[in-house]
């Protein structure tokens, strides 16, 4: 830090309200963090009218803000978790503010030392956002529990010496033209009609995260959902969810799709934004579905704080969450959320919105 203050002079003290370009790192491995970062592209642009954004990212979040209209572009590096040279020499080469003062911002999940050495060493004096290596940033934010992620992202626009332009800053993932006719398409092989309701099933998650609900109940909802409305069930998940897919899928009376390990992230957001209303685990896809706007039900496990990830006090949601835990317990399942509750909560979604799929071309 001495030897950057050193050498960078004056330039890396600008008054932070005065800085209009902005680096934001984007370098998680883990969806729902990178999805959750999104409203802070948003919120900067109001705050800081004209400013510049410019996304350097690896991995999923590459196509999360690819089409992102707040950004002005996305830089491609490699992981500094991984490739930390890599990483420096690739930023420092298509870095698009170099020459101009410039901030670089880490949101949460981004915290790792690596990615703190590499806003060092993308030539930026001015560092903020969350960090384990405080004494390298110039503002350094605390997560606090009692807000959401989201909130606490956006603490950085505050840091930056301005206030919020407003509320309500949700998600967005934006997709190209090439992936609605994917989403279209896809659904037409499936033997959708018009105007015929398409529900989302995301029925699997992380082992062990300790977020399951049982197979058997996932089926008793699509007979319902079958049954009552007609509707059409998507599977969507990861190619290794694949087979545990199947198996709840050959249990049922009637066809039904699975696009599990077949889509891109915008391919499969564009999938989202065509649906009815979703059924939903606390995983990464539930984050895609917020931010096109998909209406769901959100099973939540116990032991997690529905104020940290999931989408609090929104009418297009419904978390049931039935019981209160410190922690997950060895095996723990989601079963105090009962089959009657999901599907009167997807009935009253499916009846106070009728969002049906537009005509497939």
């Amino acid at each position: 830090m001495l030897a950057e203050r050193a050498l960078s002079g004056a330039s890396a003290r600008v008054p932070l309200e005065e800085i209009r370009n902005f680096l934001l790192l984007q370098h998680s491995t883990a969806l729902g963090a990178v999805v959750h970062a999104t409203p802070l592209v948003a919120a900067l642009k109001q705050a800081v009218p004209g400013c510049r954004i410019v996304v350097v990212a690896s991995g999923m979040a590459v196509e999360i803000f690819r089409d992102n209209p707040y950004v002005e572009a996305v830089v491609k590096t490699p992981s500094p978790l991984k490739d930390l040279r890599g990483a420096a020499v690739e930023l420092r080469r298509l870095n698009p503010l170099r020459g101009e003062a410039f901030a670089t911002l880490t949101t949460v999940g981004n915290e790792r030392t690596r990615v703190a050495i590499s806003a060092v060493l993308a030539g930026a004096g001015n560092r903020l956002g969350f960090t384990v290596v405080p004494e390298l940033y110039r503002a350094a934010l605390e997560f606090d529990r009692e807000i959401s992620l989201i909130a606490n992202n956006l603490c950085i626009v505050k840091a930056l010496g301005h206030g919020l332009p407003g509320r309500g800053f949700e998600p967005q993932v934006f997709f190209g033209s090439q992936d609605l006719v994917f989403a279209r398409r896809t659904l037409a092989e499936a033997g959708v009609a018009e105007g015929q309701p398409v529900a989302v099933f995301v029925t699997q998650t992380s082992a062990t995260q300790w977020k399951s609900w049982r197979a058997e109940r996932f089926r008793a909802v699509a007979e319902f959902l079958h049954g009552r409305y007609g509707a059409h069930i998507l599977f969507v998940g990861t190619a290794g969810e694949a087979a545990a897919i199947d198996a709840i899928r050959g249990g049922l009376s009637f066809r039904t799709t699975s696009v599990a390990g077949k889509t891109s992230l915008t391919e499969l957001s564009a999938l989202l934004s065509v649906c009815a209303v979703g059924l939903t685990l606390d995983t990464g896809t539930m984050h895609l579905g917020r931010a096109v706007g998909l209406p769901m039900v959100i099973i939540a496990p116990a032991w997690s704080p529905p104020v940290e990830w999931l989408p609090v006090g929104d009418a297009r949601f419904r978390i049931l969450k039935n019981l209160d835990m410190p922690v997950a317990t060895p095996g723990y399942v989601i079963d105090e959320v009962s089959v009657d509750e999901v599907t009167a909560a997807l009935a009253d979604l499916l009846e106070r919105r009728s969002r049906l799929i537009p005509p497939i071309a």
